[in-house]
């Protein structure tokens, strides 16, 4: 029978590990006391929220890793365009230069670089013409940056369920189907922000991935006991493109049918990402798996490139989060090829009609 703690990790095998393990199982639940205690606070009025002068949608997770905010903050800001709707996005910006606010976006074009602009808010500003893109650790202050500067009619707050300090008229908590909840474990021994049940707080879930699950029937069953009234969505990532990191040229997805090649990722779930690759007939020779947010140096990646050509490879496949993370002007001795995904609705669409209507006159 299948069951949850299917989800969970193998246990320890020596005395060193066993320690070890049993030294993080106690952070955790240290860390999760706490988590706990300032939902509390927050929910109760002891610590106090800000509002800012439109309305916000908040694109968030319970986990640490690559659960598809990102792909989601782009169909989002994609979709509410098409309706005539004026959204603009506020994100931390993790990994950026500096700890201030900094717009990434005014909707004309894109005024800084990655670095100042960090990975996730610097690919949504490329992907989203006309969609103004402001990043701070503070997301009371973008938000109210983005209003007072652009006039949005909707905020879309990306990486925000745990950031509780700014009002939100709605959250949205994206689920990777693939590894909803790692081991079960809040951080530092698990992949959890938070524990499961505070999915109680979301107004609507999107699974991604579910293409990719194995146990999808379960996941469901499961998020209707942490939390029975609250709207599903479930999404898949699709190729929507492949293209020469080299000079951009356009090659067709169906060209990696066949193809023998290297899956060069550093992402939250590369396993993810390979198997996308897998689906669309590449023969995956190497899979190079680097920690998320990688920070590529020239002298490493000349040794891939190396290792690549011995192995007779047509091309190293990457992602797009990859390459803005690569030495600008390097010159890979290889074809690299950059397949970029998307995110498509496979089933609950009719439940996004809640944002679509957010602050419209008469709901």
């Amino acid at each position: 029978m299948r069951r949850m703690d299917r989800w969970l990790s193998e246990k320890p095998e020596t005395q060193w590990e066993q320690s070890l393990m049993s030294g993080l199982h106690f952070a955790s639940k240290v860390y999760a006391a706490g988590v706990r205690a300032r939902a509390w606070a927050y929910r109760h009025g002891v610590f106090r929220r800000i509002s800012v002068d439109a309305p916000l949608v908040s694109i968030g997770n319970v986990t640490v890793g690559g659960t598809g905010k990102t792909p989601f903050a782009v169909y989002l800001a994609r979709r509410l365009q098409a309706q005539g709707r004026r959204p603009a996005i506020v994100s931390r910006g993790y990994l950026k230069e500096g700890r201030g606010l900094v717009v990434v976006s005014d909707g004309s074009s894109v005024l800084v670089g990655r670095r100042q602009a960090g990975d996730e808010p610097y690919l949504m500003a490329r992907a989203l013409p006309g969609v103004p893109v402001v990043v701070g650790p503070n997301r009371a202050v973008a938000a109210t940056v983005a209003t007072a500067r652009f006039d949005p009619d909707i905020i879309v707050m990306d990486d925000g369920f745990q950031h509780l300090k700014v009002q939100r008229d709605l959250d949205v908590v994206v689920i990777d189907a693939t590894n909803p909840f790692g081991n079960g474990m809040t951080l530092p021994r698990g992949i959890l922000r938070e524990p499961p049940n505070h999915l109680r707080r979301a107004g609507l879930l999107l699974l991604t991935r579910t293409d990719q699950s194995t146990d999808l029937d379960l996941l469901r069953d499961h998020l209707r006991t942490l939390n029975p009234t609250v709207p599903v969505v479930e999404s898949v990532h699709r190729p929507a493109s492949l293209r020469y990191y080299q000079h951009h040229d356009e090659l067709g997805v169906e060209t990696l049918a066949g193809s023998r090649v290297v899956a060069l990722s550093s992402v939250g779930n590369p396993r993810a990402f390979e198997r996308t690759l897998g689906d669309l007939g590449a023969q995956i020779v190497d899979a190079w798996r680097l920690p998320n947010h990688h920070a590529y140096r020239r002298g490493p990646l000349t040794d891939l490139t190396d290792r690549a050509r011995d192995l007779g490879v047509e091309a190293i496949v990457t992602t797009e989060k990859d390459t803005v993370r690569f030495p600008p002007g390097f010159a890979f001795d290889v074809p690299v090829w950059v397949l970029a995904i998307e995110l498509s609705v496979t089933a609950g669409e009719e439940h996004l009609s809640r944002i679509d209507r957010l602050g419209l006159a008469g709901i």
